[in-house]
Order: C-alpha cells, then sequence, then structure tokens
C-alpha cells in the first residue's frame, strides 16, 4: 500500500506495464485514486489492504445477507479491486445461507398428453381416510372413479389393476406418485407384462400428479357417512353415491363420465325418460364439445399457473445439486446435497445423494446446482521445516575438529562409543569409515531391556579421523575390557531427531560408565 501511495502522489503512469505486477490490478481505476492524510481512497470508498480484505468480507457478511446487498453495503464504504467477485465466492461458500436460501420459483405447466379415448391414460394414488387405506384410480379422459380398499401391499394393486384392464381395456400410461406399492417389483414387472407405461411424478410434488389429487378430493366426499366403522364401501350408501357422481355432468362439458364412457347415462336411483338410456351418436360430437367447453377452462388455468413462474436452467448429468426438503423437522431447508446422474422428462430428475448414496427422483424446483467448496492445501515452505527441526550446538574433539551431537540429554550424559582397550594398539585403520557395533556389558551389569533400548537410541558418534590427525587412545579401568570402534558421523537428518526415553528411566545405568565421557 505504501508503494501504491507514493505512485499516486507521484502520479500514475500512462500504460499499465509501467506499474509493479502487483499494483496493476489498480490501473482501470486510476482516474478515481486518490490519498488523504496518507489513506488511499476510491471516490468516497476506502481502499481495503490485502492483509483486512478478510476481516471486511467477515463484517459485510455478518447478516448473512445476499450478495445483493452485501455490494450495496460495500458501495458506501470499502473499495478494493475484485470487490464483487470475493463477495459472490463468499455467499457460495457459506454453509448456512445455502441451507437456509429462499425455495425455487415454481416452473410453466407444461400441458399433458390429452387422451384420445376412455381409459387411455389412468391415474391412481392412495389415500387415507379416518383411519382407512383406499385406491383410488381415475380416467383422465371421462374422469370415471374406481375406489377399492387397500389390502396386501403390491398384490392388492396388482389384482385391482388386473380387474380395471380386463373390465375397461389395457391402458397406455398409468400415473402414480411412486408409493412403495406403485415401485414395488412385482408391480413394475406387471405392468411391463401387459405393455402398460409407468409415469412416476416427482417425490413430495404432487403437482406432476395433480389429476389423481383432485380424484382423491372428490371420493373423501363420497365417503363421508356412506361406509362402515370399519371402512367397508361394499354398502348401499356408498355405491349409490357413485352411480349419482358417474351420472352428474361436467359444469364446462355438460357431459357425465357415463356419457363419456357409453354415450349414455346409466340408471341410477333418479328417474330419467326411457328414451334417454337409448345410445346415440356422441362418440364424434363428444370430443368436439369437450374440445369447445374445455377451452375457455384451460385458457384460465394455464394464466393462473403461469402467475410467478420462471424456467430456471435445465441440469446435466454430474452436477452436484442441493435438494430441498419437503417434509420431515426442517422443510424448506437445503440440507441434503447429491449428484445428478439422469435427466428425465418434465423437469424430473435423478439425484444420488451424498453420504446414503439413495437415489431419488426429484422436479426441478427442488433442486438448486452450487459448486463445492474446495480447501486449498496447506502450503509447506522451508520455514515451516526448519520449524520443526531442534537447534544444535557444536562442540571439539580432542584432535581440534569440530562435531555436533545428536541430543544434549537432561538426566544423564551420553558419551561417544570410541573408547578402545588398553590392549589393543592405537593406531588407525586404514579405512577411517566403521559401522557403529552395540556394545555387551559384563553379566554382573546386565542392564535391563528398557535401559538397553535407550542407550542404543542415545549413542552418540564421533567424527572419523583426518590423516593428518593421530587418534587418542582413551582407556577406562572400571570393569572388563571393551572394544568399540571408531564410527563415522550419522547423516544431519539423524541428529535432529528427538531424544527417545524411556519413563521408567529415571537416572542412567552404571553402565554407561564404561564409556568416555
Amino acid at each position: 500500500m505504501l508503494a501504491l501511495t507514493d505512485i499516486i502522489e507521484s502520479g500514475i503512469p500512462e500504460h499499465r506495464h509501467q506499474l509493479p505486477e502487483s499494483l496493476r490490478d489498480y490501473f482501470q481505476y486510476r482516474e478515481g485514486l486518490s490519498t488523504v492524510d496518507g489513506v488511499i481512497l476510491y471516490k468516497d470508498r476506502i481502499v481495503i489492504p490485502t492483509s483486512l480484505r478478510d476481516e471486511v468480507l467477515e463484517a459485510l457478511h455478518a447478516a448473512h445477507q445476499g450478495v445483493t446487498s452485501m455490494v450495496a453495503r460495500a458501495e458506501t464504504s470499502v473499495f478494493w479491486p475484485g470487490i464483487t467477485p470475493a463477495i459472490t465466492a463468499l455467499r457460495t461458500s457459506c454453509q448456512q445461507c445455502n441451507r437456509s436460501a429462499p425455495s425455487n420459483p415454481s416452473a410453466p405447466p407444461v400441458p399433458p398428453l390429452s387422451p384420445e379415448y376412455p381409459f387411455q391414460c389412468l391415474c391412481a394414488d392412495y389415500f387415507s381416510y379416518q383411519g382407512h387405506h383406499f385406491l383410488v384410480v381415475v380416467d383422465r379422459y371421462s374422469n370415471w372413479p374406481i375406489v377399492e380398499q387397500s389390502a396386501n401391499g403390491a398384490q392388492g394393486l396388482i389384482t385391482c389393476l388386473r380387474r380395471i384392464f380386463v373390465t375397461y381395456g389395457i391402458p397406455d400410461e398409468l400415473a402414480s406418485d411412486g408409493g412403495p406399492e406403485f415401485t414395488a417389483v412385482a408391480t413394475r414387472q406387471f405392468l411391463s407384462d401387459w405393455g402398460v407405461h409407468h409415469r412416476l411424478s416427482s417425490v413430495a410434488f404432487p403437482h406432476s400428479n395433480c389429476r389423481a389429487e383432485i380424484g382423491v378430493k372428490t371420493v373423501k366426499r363420497l365417503l363421508m357417512d356412506n361406509t362402515t366403522s370399519t371402512g367397508d364401501i361394499n354398502t348401499d350408501a356408498f355405491q349409490r353415491a357413485m352411480l349419482q357422481y358417474r351420472n352428474t355432468p361436467d359444469r364446462d362439458t355438460k357431459l357425465s363420465p357415463a356419457m363419456c364412457i357409453f354415450g349414455r347415462p346409466i340408471r341410477d336411483f333418479i328417474p330419467i325418460p326411457p328414451g334417454k338410456y337409448k345410445p346415440h351418436e356422441t362418440w364424434l360430437s363428444t370430443s368436439l364439445a369437450r374440445e369447445e367447453a374445455l377451452r375457455n377452462r384451460h385458457m384460465r388455468c394455464a394464466e393462473k399457473l403461469s402467475e410467478h413462474t420462471q424456467r430456471l436452467p435445465p441440469l446435466a448429468v454430474g452436477d452436484n445439486v442441493r435438494l430441498q426438503n419437503q417434509i420431515g423437522l426442517y422443510p424448506r431447508k437445503w440440507d441434503k446435497t447429491g449428484v445428478v446422474i439422469e435427466v428425465r422428462q418434465f423437469d424430473q430428475y435423478v439425484v444420488r445423494l451424498d453420504g446414503s448414496r439413495r437415489v431419488t427422483l426429484r422436479n426441478r424446483k427442488f433442486l438448486r446446482k452450487y459448486v463445492p467448496v474446495q480447501l486449498q492445501p496447506r502450503r509447506l515452505s522451508i520455514d515451516s521445516d526448519l520449524a520443526l527441526r531442534l537447534p544444535a550446538a557444536t562442540t571439539e574433539n580432542p584432535t581440534g575438529h569440530s562435531i555436533t551431537p545428536a541430543v544434549t540429554p537432561t538426566h544423564a550424559t551420553r558419551s561417544t562409543p570410541a573408547a578402545t582397550n588398553t590392549g589393543i594398539p592405537t593406531h588407525s585403520a586404514p579405512h577411517p569409515t566403521a559401522s557403529p557395533s552395540k556394545v555387551t556389558p559384563s553379566s554382573s551389569e546386565t542392564p535391563s531391556r528398557g535401559n538397553l533400548q535407550q542407550s542404543r537410541r542415545q549413542l552418540a558418534y564421533t567424527e572419523p579421523p583426518s590423516p593428518d590427525s593421530r587418534p587418542v587412545d582413551v582407556s577406562v579401568d572400571t570393569g572388563p575390557s571393551r572394544e568399540t570402534p571408531n564410527c563415522t558421523t550419522p547423516p544431519t537428518d539423524l541428529l535432529c531427531l528427538p531424544v527417545r526415553r524411556s519413563g521408567r528411566t529415571r537416572t542412567a545405568p552404571e553402565w554407561q560408565k564404561d564409556y568416555v565421557m
């Protein structure tokens, strides 16, 4: 910053390459740079040095605001080159902000494929009413409802679907919410054998199976006061209610489900003229009247569903996404993460969750793409390596050569295994380099195993004698004669290792006195 202050006061060069490399980012802001009492300003904002930028970012993000709010706050007070990308990166890497992010907007409605004849497309769903479970199947063309009491899980579902297929014909498509009965292996095998395409809706997104949800709401009204205490629907009251609904014309099409299927009303408990039960040519007129009547309804519905919607960018296989909770203790929170492994139609994505690796089908509305935060690895330098090493002291040996001991002991003084026996000639060997040998103490002075290991770790080494110097003959008469050859100086990394001591040894053993101190 001092260099930048001097450049501003003396005049900023006209070309970018004339600035130091670390200050070239300020070149494009040269028109607004100035100094006041040694403080660098960009217009009316303080230029923050590099060492204080992290603290400023933490202060800006203290309220966990969005990027727009933090940038607006920074534009009134602080500045440095690249402050906006830094704020964006901070917001992206904040776990709490990602977890509490707002919900995605709803996608514009996608018109489903319109069936061309009755029972071409079916919708099915399970629901509970007063503690009892029921299955409802609705024809999308005629709104013909079929209600069964739930039993035997997937096998009960297969029995009901087989009865419907035999009675009304095999449909082209069956839409469901992907419950356990619909996704069972037996159910999928049954639908595959009968040539029925099974369309699954996304998890916790009932809007994709809206026709079945409307059927559930309608059937719940039919069940009120028309079932037994055990939930049995095989009663006259419920069957009369079902006949009444199937003969009720739609408010827009003016056609009842029975008219769409049979071309005539079915007989119920309300009397009508006998000629009304005769079939007539309705198959062509029904289609035209239905299209004309539903046009205005579909337009109003499309306008209503298109409000406050936004087309989200599509995801690709391999994208990292966050999943928004729809159920549980923390709804609307983006707690889970995963990877997109398959892209399907109608904004559906197959996601493999991180951790459990469970595969789930989600709508694009509940997925948010994110970039995983990758922490930079810690860089090791020479200073950090040298900080782990201990300072080594230098001593003089009798020959005048300086040697570096391995470790300065605290409890006892270690000696150099360079002592020779008095009966051994003192002339040096032709080769100065020799490997250290182990010392075998006398039987009366045999140390314990722990002390022996300690002595082996803490033996020092002498420097090999130079050709010009004479070897030193040192003899000790305190015990049996021992011979220890001269040793070479160990590598530098061995000298810097810390001393390993046994916690059971408090004083130096007696047998160490055999060595020269």
